[in-house]
């Protein structure tokens, strides 16, 4: 690490080498913190796991272990930056400390996301107002046993939901557009939340403003990382689905889902480090782009 007085932006292919180059570094210390919170919860997934409710369920008891990760290793990045020693003990109690405005950010985004679904949901809910069925209906028309009335019932609600299907597949393409952009906006928030001690809503505004004028350029690396992890992801993921086959051919159905569960943390602890790195990276080179902002540099 050398400071530099006079720090300039980086390319989007500077930006992802440098992460590349950052993380076999410093791996040691980012695997562990990783590691130190994911193998519990992969030997958990192990014993409870049996089924795609209790996957549901334990994904989301184990949501607030990913966002400590998370924060943890940005806490990392943040100092390797910066120039200052690496303790686990120290990233960790920070990520805890900035939970609760974590699970804000993501409270926060879960609303605006949920109200935008709704409002170009509309022809959605147009097209089955349009329909006139009740509810009752639509339940009939699908009841088990079946009634005398069932069948002219069902063909009813098949011709009048041609109205509701339109409805899904407009609001299909409408939906995903306005999503992208605003996660794209708003990318960088968890980094501000633990580079400057905002809150929720100031960390989002803080991206937002950020972002504002390189929302094309952060697609762009955003897909890259993307692209990278899914290649390497993917390698190892079907590396370990064969290895899992030949070590256990004969593991039932309900194991598996417990057994995919733990894999899935366990290809987390290598692919959260590379992800997070080249995330604080990106906020800082917009930071030294918009505020001519002075830090170490690799």
């Amino acid at each position: 690490m050398h400071p530099s007085p006079t720090p300039t932006p980086s390319t989007i292919g500077q930006l992802l080498a440098r992460a590349i180059a950052l993380y076999p570094t410093h791996r040691g210390i980012l695997l562990r913190t990783a590691a130190i919170f994911y193998l519990p919860v992969a030997a958990l997934s192990l014993l409870l796991i049996d089924n795609l409710t209790t996957s549901i369920l334990i994904s989301l008891l184990v949501w607030p272990v990913d966002s400590i990760v998370i924060l943890s290793l940005t806490a990392h990045c943040i100092d390797v930056l910066h120039g200052r020693p690496l303790a686990i003990r120290t990233a960790a109690m920070r990520g805890l400390r900035r939970l609760p405005a974590h699970i804000g950010i993501a409270v926060a985004m879960m609303t605006v996301f949920s109200g935008v679904v709704l409002v170009l949901a509309a022809p959605i809910w147009v097209g089955f107002l349009n329909s006139d069925l009740s509810l009752a209906e639509i339940s009939d028309a699908f009841s088990t046993p079946a009634n005398p009335g069932q069948a002219e019932l069902f063909f009813k609600v098949l011709g009048s939901a041609l109205w509701g299907g339109t409805g899904i597949c407009l609001s299909g393409l409408l939906i995903p557009i306005p999503l992208f952009y605003l996660s794209t906006r708003w990318r960088v928030a968890e980094v501000a939340l633990m580079a400057e001690g905002t809150g929720p809503l100031q960390s989002l505004r803080r991206s937002w403003n950020l972002s504002r004028g390189f929302v094309l350029r952060t697609i762009g690396y955003l897909l890259l990382i993307l692209f990278v992890m899914g290649l390497v992801g993917g390698v190892m993921g079907l590396a370990v689905d064969s290895a899992v086959k030949a070590l256990f051919p004969a593991v039932d159905q309900a194991r598996m889902f417990g057994l995919s569960f733990a894999v899935s943390k366990l290809l987390y602890i290598i692919a959260a480090p590379f992800h997070v790195t080249a995330v604080v990276l990106y906020y800082f080179d917009l930071r030294v782009r918009k505020e001519k902002y002075n830090f170490g540099v690799v």
